[in-house]
């Protein structure tokens, strides 16, 4: 009964989803049930791994190249396996868990050689009994979404039926490396700014995309290669242009797929708040054949409510591939800051199928979220067949820099911070008064003048400004849009800075109306020749 108990276990244990138990990798044609000694003729090694301080660090969602081999051309393997583990799998399965374990994907190269094992999960194993001195294996790691998941790469090799080996030789341990990608902002979002001044920046988009730097499945028609117009904006914390994980918008899905930023600005103008949203709409012009290399500038100004910003740029010809940074802070605690360089490689929007820059493009059903380029396909029509992020040189530049720093004289930045602070502290006062009989204080004691929130008066709105010239999607004719602002008379918020970059804000002595708006948008169309 109890024999039928624990097989009844172990059963159980095999069949839930995710790692299911440490594999046994001993050969099936093996007559000695117990490794030979290690004695370093058999290897494996991972390439384009990080090694520092002694450990080897995998990033997420990359591909990287497993080698087993001899060191002894006259001593070949005939059968091998090779698992990919989580190294708790060594607990006893009252201890370990397998639920959601992600340890990546073992891919096999030549099916000839190699196969996918029925006995162990997350393994490869030998598919023929020829002598071998070395197989490659392919490995992509877990994704973005697992938490410094380690994994330990196991492998086995056997020279014969009674002569087999394991041990540290053949296994590799990889930890998560939590370092950001190269194309990350050097500084992660705040969700409050703390700097009382304003400050006006460039941003500068260089395109790399080119047949020299990215030779593989290039467009055949270089000649009608390009970039959309830059479109983004400076923003608040809580506002989102695009977003790895996320789903993509309207805009930027017109501007992934047809690279037309018409709708992803006219969410940007509509989203424009005092507090809130968006701020300034960031515009550069749009590059093609043959000056795609040529800057794409664009001006915007930040505050201590609109510290960020963020840009798309749209690829074509794609299926729905973009470039572009999200949520790009500039407010740190030593300041604006000054000036950053990143690259930039491909984004997926999720839209629409398609494994390289001419693909047939097929709507994506269900439509998914926003996430890198699949770098490191299997698919040989890819652009980026079995290629790593960190040897994938950039499709762009960004640059961002500080051209001017306005103060906000007579403007109190830390009066939020302070009401705060007198909120808490009578709440502390009252329980305080609650635990005392005693009460000396005379309720009919005046409030201290200094200690009263006075409101603000509303500004008045100004004039509506003349409305823009006609802006059409490609920048020549056809349907496009026109807009027109006013300001606050006391401040000057949504100033068009491109116009008159010597423009310097008022201080803010009022509160805006909430309901007034600041800027209109219409239609138009210019005339084609």
């Amino acid at each position: 009964m109890y024999l039928i108990h624990v097989l009844v276990v172990l059963s159980v244990t095999w069949l839930v989803d995710g790692q299911p138990g440490k594999c046994d990798q001993t050969p099936a044609q093996a007559t000695v049930l117990e490794p030979a000694e290690d004695k370093g003729i058999f290897h494996l090694e991972i390439q384009n791994a990080l090694i520092k301080d002694d450990k080897t660090y995998y990033t997420p969602d990359q591909t990287y190249v497993l080698t087993i081999y001899t060191t002894i051309p006259s001593r070949p393997f005939r059968w091998f396996m090779i698992t990919a583990e989580d190294p708790d799998v060594d607990k006893n399965v009252f201890e370990f868990s397998h639920k959601n374990i992600d340890v990546g994907t073992l891919k096999t190269l030549d099916i000839d050689k190699s196969r996918y094992s029925e006995t162990c999960s997350s393994s490869i194993e030998n598919a023929d009994n020829s002598d071998k001195t070395s197989v490659e294996i392919h490995w992509v790691s877990p994704k973005h979404s697992m938490k410094n998941q380690t994994v330990r790469i196991r492998a086995m090799v056997a020279e014969n039926n009674e002569v087999w080996y394991t041990g540290d030789n053949l296994t590799v341990v990889l930890h998560k490396n939590t370092e950001k990608s190269p194309d990350s902002p050097p500084y992660l979002p705040v969700k409050v700014c703390n700097l009382c001044s304003e400050a006006r920046y460039e941003v500068i988009f260089t395109g790399k995309w080119s047949r020299v730097a990215h030779p593989r499945h290039y467009p055949s028609k270089p000649d009608e290669n390009g970039y959309s117009h830059m479109v983004g904006a400076s923003h608040a914390y809580n506002y989102t242009l695009w977003q790895q994980g996320a789903s993509a918008s309207e805009g930027l899905q017109m501007l992934a797929e047809e690279t037309d930023g018409y709708l992803m600005e006219r969410a940007i103008i509509a989203d424009m708040a005092e507090r809130t949203g968006t701020r300034t709409l960031i515009r550069g012009k749009r590059r093609h054949h043959p000056f795609m290399s040529e800057p794409s500038h664009s001006l915007f100004r930040v505050d201590r409510f609109h510290h960020l910003f963020s840009i798309a740029v749209g690829m074509r010809p794609s299926p729905d591939w973009f470039l572009g940074t999200s949520k790009f802070e500039l407010c740190t605690k030593d300041g604006w800051l000054e000036e950053s360089e990143i690259p930039l490689y491909p984004w997926d929007a999720g839209t629409m199928d398609g494994v390289s820059y001419e693909s047939r493009k097929t709507v994506s059903t269900p439509k998914d979220n926003v996430g890198r380029v699949e770098v490191g396909s299997f698919n040989k029509d890819s652009p980026f067949y079995q290629m790593n992020l960190n040897d994938l040189k950039p499709f762009a530049m960004l640059k961002v820099r500080r051209i001017d720093v306005f103060p906000l004289i007579g403007a109190d930045c830390s009066e939020d911070e302070e009401i705060e602070t007198e909120k808490e502290d009578e709440a502390e006062q009252e329980t305080e008064d609650q635990n005392e009989e005693d009460d000396e204080e005379d309720p009919e004691e005046p409030v201290a003048a200094e200690s009263r929130i006075i409101p603000k008066p509303i500004c008045p709105i100004g004039e509506w400004a003349p409305w823009s010239p006609c802006s059409t999607s490609d920048g020549n004719c056809g349907t496009g849009f026109r807009t027109r602002t006013r300001e606050r008379v006391d401040r000057n918020l949504f100033y068009d800075y491109q116009d008159n970059p010597q423009a310097q804000p008022l201080s803010s002595n009022c509160e805006g109306d909430p309901d007034a708006k600041l800027i209109e948008y219409r239609n138009c169309f210019v005339d084609c020749y």
